[in-house]
Parts: structure tokens; sequence; C-alpha cells
């Protein structure tokens, strides 16, 4: 019996490889949805129907409503098609399930999926931080500092449980 083969045990690593794979996906869903759901209502946090968060966070929410309305107004004119990305995605995660259910399981494939993915989510967050970064330089003394100053009560709740502010 010694001499018998038996295979090894399975390890669950392509479990677990599934799992994060899911996750990922979960997560740049989310970001795209947040992010088209924003631009293409015109809401964002808050509210107000002015502000998007154009993957910065509090950065873009610092941000004056006339900075993120050009904004806006230069992504679309730089021909950003949120209903077709949307659209891409949304096979994306169709192929993803269906690799999903595949058998014999293609890790690469789902991978290949996933970074598909994860591409459209950073062109258009690099779009973003590209244009704010512009709209930055663009900004006065004044314009700016007034843009620090949202911003830092936008990261108020960073500082207390830091411990208060670096210096």
């Amino acid at each position: 019996m010694a001499n018998e083969q038996t295979p090894p045990p399975a390890s669950g690593i392509g479990r677990k490889v599934r799992i994060v794979l899911v996750i990922s996906l979960a997560l740049n869903l989310l970001v795209v949805g947040v992010i088209a759901g924003g631009l293409l209502s015109g809401r964002g946090p808050g509210g107000d129907g002015r502000r998007v968060d154009l993957s910065l966070g509090p950065y873009a929410r610092a941000l004056d409503p006339h900075d993120v309305d050009a904004i806006r107004a230069e992504m679309r004119g730089r021909g950003l098609d949120l209903r077709r990305d949307r659209r891409a995605m949304i096979e994306d995660t169709r192929s993803f399930v269906a690799a999903l259910r595949a058998a014999p399981y293609d890790p690469e494939k789902t991978a290949e999926i996933l970074l598909r993915q994860r591409g459209r989510v950073a062109q258009f967050q690099a779009l973003g931080q590209d244009l704010v970064l512009d709209r930055i330089a663009q900004m006065s003394a004044e314009t700016r500092a007034a843009f620090a100053d949202r911003l830092e009560r936008e990261m108020g709740h960073i500082g207390r449980e830091g411990g208060g502010r670096d210096n």
C-alpha cells in the first residue's frame, strides 16, 4: 500500500483565488457604479446635485461646484462614455460569472476579465486625477487656500483619529 500513488490533498487555492477575484470584482463594480451614478445623475456626496466623487474622495468633495462642473464637462469633451463603459463592465461581469461556472475552471481567463475591468476603472480615475490637478494649477492663491480649507474640513476626522495634526 505504501507504493500506491494518492493524489495530494486539495489545497483550497482555487477556492481562495475565486474568493479574492469575486471580492476584487465587487470593489471594481462599486467604484464604477459610484462614479458613473454621480456623473450621469449630477448627484454626488452631500446630495447637492452638483458634486461628483471622481474617485478622489475628499479632494473632489472639497472642490468648488464650478470646478466640478468644469471637470465633468472636460471629461465629456475627452470622449468619456460612461454608458458604453458601464455596458462593457456588465458584459465583463457576465463573462466572469460564466468563467466561474466553467468546467474546467480557467483562472487565467477569470483574471483577464478582472484586469480588463480594473483597467477601465484606473483609466477613469487617472483622468479624474489629471483634471483635478489641472484645475488646482489654474487656481489663484486665494482659491487654493479656500480649497485647502475645505479639504481640511473634509479630512477633519482623520486628524482626530491620528491624534492631531503633524507639525
